[in-house]
């Protein structure tokens, strides 16, 4: 790196030959400074040959209005002065625009001068390309102006490549310097983020201890209340419970069998009724309605009403039907009772039991079972949090490791006897 600065005309001393070292916070003021040595170096240069240019622009303009304002000399023919005079219009026009369009750089530091070159050379290479065909008409008329122009432009030329060599042989400094200034930023909002990122993760693992500690409480108490007298007659009752609801069931559908052996009989009355073919009592009528819907529900006293509906000659029914009804209804009611007053006694049984366990079960337990499941759900949410940002957190310090490399790298290809703390 050194002999290649030696090689653009730079000169050390033999302090400038001993590595220097530079804090992360210092460096953008060392960025600074090594931009405007930049500046300083190619101001000289740049200076002449903006001065030069400035007077070849000068001359371009004077000797564009000579072509503009150019006589015919000379025996051509009217068509070839026709198109001359058309391309010189257009020759004219362009290099009119490249010169209004050229404005020269008031600052000769390295962005402005970079800028202000990119600028005319696309402009002028424009110029080039319009007017490179009509040059070809306007010098057979004019041949001593359309040199002149084309000298101008030339020489025009010829600073804008001298221009060109002196940015390009800075151009990778600068060029380091702006990346570095872009990592600069790019590391400060890391740093920003990292440091944000741990005090969440920290706040995260706090909480997640404080949790767990809840969970701790909560599982105890639980596991107290498990053990407990009050927990164990209740759930004694509640096995006592769930072997009387099983012999409801079963009374439930010995009651309901029962009674739907005379389902179809029953459906007969209903549709007589319905279609006014026999006429039911208004208490007979609602208790074969509940018989046909809700069986064990009925009343006893169902029964012998419904043996006087059999018994009635009015009833239209097949005899062998209606006998076998009759037998059907008289054992219904001598066994009914019975069946239901089981049922009711069973049911009675059942709903004993349930008042027990309602007076018992206070619900403490469900509400402290409940609180240890929500406590240990939001406890897997916040551990599944904590390891994504423990993936963000590595993602961060990578990348700030990756900027870092290449701050090191833009700073060595600027000055290779720098050395960067952070």
């Amino acid at each position: 790196m050194k002999w290649i600065k030696k090689f653009f005309g730079k000169k050390y001393s033999s302090e400038e030959t001993d590595f220097r070292e530079i804090d992360f916070e210092d460096l953008p003021a060392w960025l600074d400074d090594s931009y405007q040595k930049i500046s300083f170096r190619i101001k000289t240069d740049a200076s002449n040959l903006l001065r030069k240019l400035e007077a070849l622009l000068s001359e371009l303009k004077e000797s564009n209005s000579m072509l503009a304002e150019a006589k015919v000399k000379g025996d051509f023919d009217v068509r070839a002065v026709k198109l001359a005079k058309s391309s010189r219009e257009n020759v004219t026009k362009q290099i009119a625009t490249l010169i209004y369009k050229i404005n020269l750089a008031d600052d000769t530091d390295f962005r402005s001068l970079k800028e202000f070159y990119e600028t005319a050379v696309k402009n002028f290479d424009i110029c080039l390309e319009h007017t490179n065909r009509s040059f070809n008409y306007t010098k057979g008329v004019f041949p001593q102006e359309s040199k002149e122009v084309n000298e101008s432009l030339f020489s025009l030329g010829k600073v804008f490549k001298d221009l060109r060599e002196l940015i390009f042989e800075n151009v990778t400094e600068t060029e380091a310097i702006e990346v570095a200034y872009l990592d600069i930023k790019e590391i400060q909002k890391l740093s920003t983020l990292i440091v944000a990122e741990k005090l969440e993760l920290e706040s995260k693992k706090g909480r997640i201890q404080a949790l767990k500690h809840e969970i701790g409480i909560a599982s105890q108490a639980v596991e107290e209340l498990r053990n407990g007298d009050a927990w164990h007659r209740l759930y004694n009752l509640q096995k006592e419970s769930t072997t009387i609801r099983e012999r409801l069931k079963k009374a439930e559908e010995d009651l309901s069998f029962f009674v739907l052996s005379l389902s179809s009989h029953l459906s007969k009355i209903k549709k007589l009724h319905e279609s006014g073919r026999y006429n039911l009592k208004p208490e007979v009528k609602q208790q074969l309605y509940i018989c046909l819907e809700d069986p064990i529900n009925v009343a006893p006293s169902f029964f012998p009403e419904l043996l006087k509906v059999f018994e009635d000659q009015s009833l239209e029914m097949q005899t062998q039907k209606k006998n076998k009804a009759l037998i059907q209804v008289k054992t219904a009611i001598l066994d009914f009772s019975e069946r239901n007053n089981d049922y009711l006694k069973v049911l009675q049984e059942f709903e004993a039991k349930k008042t027990e366990i309602a007076v018992l079960d206070t619900g403490k337990l469900v509400a402290l079972e409940h609180k240890e499941e929500e406590l240990q759900n939001r406890a897997r949410l916040l551990e599944e949090d904590i390891e994504n940002s423990e993936k963000r957190l590595t993602y961060l310090i990578d990348e700030l490791e990756n900027k870092r490399k290449k701050l090191f790298a833009s700073i060595n290809s600027i000055d290779s006897y720098v050395k960067l703390h952070f």
